[in-house]
């Protein structure tokens, strides 16, 4: 259940950002000052969905995502840019992997026993 996602953060200009929006650029608007995107290849996507979905959230209510960056330049332009690398972070992939294993082997033993679990008394064991 790994993945591994890749992002760009480029710092943005008033060229760029007119270049980008066209017509609906406004001079006088705020606009961030960098800005970029993230991208998840296609056959990791269902990994990412199974980390985020069974990932448990930390004490603020978020799922962790490990994210490394990279200062970079563009050979065509010579622009620099922070290349960025996602991927799960290690002990909230390890919890994730023993909440699964735990989970397998309860199922397992619903399947072995058709669901029925009895609950024995110690005192009726001696």
């Amino acid at each position: 259940m790994t993945f591994k996602a890749i992002g760009f953060i480029f710092k943005n200009t008033p060229e760029k950002l007119q270049q980008r929006f066209g017509a609906s650029y406004v001079a006088t608007k705020n606009y961030p000052d960098i800005d970029g995107y993230f991208a998840i290849k296609e056959e990791d996507r269902m990994a990412f969905a199974s980390y985020v979905m069974n990932a448990d959230a930390n004490e603020r209510g978020e799922i962790v995502v490990r994210i490394s960056g990279y200062n970079n330049v563009k050979k065509e332009t010579g622009t620099k840019y922070l290349g960025l690398s996602i991927e799960p972070d290690y002990k909230t992939q390890k919890l994730i992997e023993e909440k699964l294993a735990a989970s397998g082997a309860a199922q397992s033993l619903a399947a072995a026993t058709d669901g029925v679990v009895v609950a024995v008394n110690d005192d009726d064991l001696f």
